[in-house]
């Protein structure tokens, strides 16, 4: 194999748009082209195995009814909007809508414990919720403590303090001019999930979303290239899920398979089978857990590439996804902030065992000391991303501010870093080595 690492992040450019808007370029514009409306957005299967298809022409459909509802409730550009839905249709409604609207939206995990949810809601001010069954108790015992949640939407739960999310809809037109947002404007709030990590929000533009294709088409054998379906057993509030797969594939017109419930390798093999998934995002524990039970005959498969986050993966572990898949999977890393940053990309260049991989084309990275100084290659600091690319280029994967940073220290700082609280060092060749979190460590 050619490598041709260096040739791509040399001729790397992006190429940003004044104006942007997620919803528009993952829903509206597949919906509004006769050509593209009957392809499938998103394949569904429900906890009792129910399936269920959302063209985009639906999909576009109820974005817009959403949107309106969110009009009629109040939402202004700027509010926030939570959507705690795990892998559902009406999530990706929730969100898309929140876009169009120019609202933040907050996706939220299903699996967040009360005293958590509480504090995200009110940190954030939230103006409007949509919950599912899963976290629908949760969220009710802690509705009275929330002021600022002016509304909060059911999807499947039953209580006289929520609305009804087939109410809501059935009164909603389904003709919506979206708003037009710059590409700077604020699109996404992320709360940190790493463990041992303080809590914080993070604030990102629609623009996050382009600077994060380079990896996720990097780390998926160069998506796209034909009818391709996307899978991914994270929950979708993940900020690995959103940006390093639902989302991408979405602003391909492509498919998204969603799964309501925890997913078991007895699961995931069949859902490998039943659908044609084509590329998979899945997590190093799942896999670990694959490779333990899966059946000694399998039938052949659909998949084509798959991305493995979460922790590194052993020598045995990327052999045998190997030999048992066809091909050598792409591990990724990133954080909560920006999650597709650094990985593998076997068909373009080769890996090195025991690495997180190499920074992908159009990142500017660097490992800094506790005084801001850049470390040697082999030197362990702080990872940290320029705003600035190495072309001079600002960089849209980089995060628009902290949540309420004016009490903390500007992100990014003066020199254009913004640090991601991760441990590494960076060799001569160029890959990038994790040595652990920052909370836990000291910098050199």
């Amino acid at each position: 194999m050619l490598d041709q690492y260096a040739s791509l992040c040399e001729s790397f450019r992006w190429l940003v748009p004044t104006h942007f808007n997620i919803g528009e370029q993952c829903c509206h514009r597949w919906a509004q082209s006769s050509a593209d409306a009957r392809r499938i957005a998103l394949f569904f299967e429900d906890a009792a195995g129910r399936r269920d298809i959302w063209t985009y022409e639906r999909l576009g459909a109820t974005t817009r009814q959403f949107a309106n509802a969110l009009v009629r409730m109040g939402v202004k550009p700027g509010d926030r909007v939570a959507m705690i839905l795990g892998q559902s249709p009406e999530a990706i409604v929730a969100l898309m809508g929140a876009f169009s609207v120019g609202a933040i939206a907050m996706p939220l995990a299903n699996n967040l414990p009360p005293k958590a949810l509480e504090y995200r809601l009110r940190d954030s001010e939230t103006r409007v919720a949509v919950v599912g069954a899963e976290a629908g108790s949760s969220l009710l015992g802690i509705l009275s403590r929330c002021s600022k949640l002016t509304q909060v939407v059911g999807v499947g739960v039953e209580d006289n303090r929520l609305l009804p999310w087939r109410s809501l809809m059935t009164r909603q037109p389904e003709t919506f001019k979206p708003i037009i947002t710059r590409a700077e404007d604020p699109a996404l709030l992320l709360y940190s999930h790493d463990q041992g990590q303080p809590v914080r929000g993070t604030l990102l533009a629609h623009q996050a979303l382009l600077g994060a294709l380079p990896g996720f088409v990097a780390s998926q054998h160069w998506f796209p290239q034909g009818a391709e379906v996307f899978w991914t057993p994270l929950d979708w509030a993940h900020p690995s899920a959103l940006l390093g797969g639902v989302l991408p594939a979405l602003y391909f017109g492509r498919s998204v398979l969603g799964v309501r419930g925890a997913t078991t390798p007895g699961l995931s093999q069949q859902l490998l089978e039943r659908y044609p998934i084509s590329h998979a995002l899945v997590p190093s524990t799942l896999l670990r857990q694959f490779k333990l039970n899966t059946p000694i005959v399998t039938t052949s498969l659909s998949l084509r590439s798959m991305a493995v986050t979460s922790e590194a993966c052993d020598e045995a572990l990327l052999a045998w996804s190997e030999h048992y898949f066809g091909f050598p999977l792409n591990q990724l890393f990133g954080n909560s902030e920006i999650p597709i940053l650094i990985g593998d990309s076997h068909q373009k260049w080769a890996g090195r065992k025991g690495s997180v991989g190499k920074i992908y084309p159009g990142h500017h990275v660097g490992i800094l000391h506790e005084d801001g100084s850049l470390a040697k290659p082999g030197e362990t600091g702080e990872l940290a991303v320029n705003r600035l690319d190495q072309h001079g280029h600002i960089d849209p994967a980089v995060p628009l501010r902290r949540w309420r940073s004016e009490s903390e220290e500007p992100m990014p700082d003066a020199q254009g870093w913004w640090r991601t609280g991760e441990l590494a060092r960076l060799d001569l060749d160029g890959f990038v080595w994790h040595e652990g979190h920052l909370s836990r460590r000291r910098i050199p």
